[in-house]
């Protein structure tokens, strides 16, 4: 049995989470980044009687149901989300809240977080699979976005004067392989999502994203995930290629890859 293969992947139920002290701390370690960046209002979310539908998924090793290796956060609402911050400065427009589970509607994913004792074993990617999986079962006819903070697009900004800057930073500056300099654009494209939208000013007290919200699209069919993991790697192969031929443009440690399809992984 390999490492990976001996971690659980569970909901926590948000009454263990919040009434089991030991639990709760684990968790708030795991997300130990986030607080350190002072975004700790979404906490006020996974609450049993929270203000919006919330699930947590955690990744735990057998035998120890109250150490978090990494996890991940579903919010539901009724459309699909345009700034982050209503979720945090108002209440569900249907009335469900904390643990009611409504079908249909869109689940948002946040906090896919993976803590040190958690590094290395894929678990970002797992913690999706598995959260994807739970909608599947659990409210089979709604959809699936995240809501990610774009962290890190401030300094990539600082190399893009040009107009529209945002949306070149965020899909066309790449590392030597092709790949996006966000790190939140490989986990979840890599995945085999799509960016659905860039939304600015949707988040006050993510300083590290600009206050930039990237949303992406999750099919929960897996076969569609996997045929879209594939145009994916296709469009980097094709990005690679322009950068070993010279024909993208250098920005230090990074490159401006202009010519490239971006309708295969992104809707923006």
């Amino acid at each position: 049995m390999t490492a990976e293969d001996a971690i659980a992947l569970e909901e926590v139920p948000l009454a263990d989470l919040r009434g089991q002290p030991a639990l709760w701390q684990s968790f708030l370690g795991v997300q130990t980044p986030w607080l350190e960046a002072g975004v700790t209002r979404w906490l006020d979310l996974v609450r049993p009687e929270g203000p919006w539908p919330a699930f947590v998924m955690g990744a735990l090793r057998p035998g120890q149901p109250q150490r978090l290796l990494g996890t991940i956060v579903g919010i539901w609402a009724p459309t699909a989300v345009s700034r982050f911050d209503d979720l945090l400065e108002g209440r569900c427009p249907t009335g469900h809240g904390g643990s009611d589970r409504p079908d249909g509607g869109v689940w948002h994913f946040i906090a896919a977080t993976v803590g040190p004792e958690g590094e290395g074993l894929n678990l970002g990617r797992r913690l999706v699979g598995a959260a994807l999986d739970w909608l599947v079962a659990h409210t089979p006819h709604a959809e699936a976005r995240t809501l990610s903070p774009a962290v890190g697009l401030p300094r990539l900004l600082t190399l893009l004067p040009e107009q529209d800057a945002v949306r070149e930073a965020v899909l066309h500056v790449a590392n030597a392989k092709g790949q996006p300099a966000l790190e939140i654009l490989r986990l979840h494209l890599g995945a085999g999502a799509t960016l659905d939208a860039i939304l600015p000013e949707s988040r006050r007290d993510e300083v590290r994203s600009g206050r930039v919200t990237l949303r992406f699209a999750y099919a929960t069919d897996p076969a569609a995930r996997d045929a879209q993991k594939a145009r994916y790697q296709a469009w980097l192969a094709r990005r690679a290629a322009q950068i070993a031929a010279g024909a993208a443009r250098p920005l230090g440690e990074a490159w401006l890859v202009a010519d490239s399809a971006d309708t295969d992984v992104a809707a923006v």
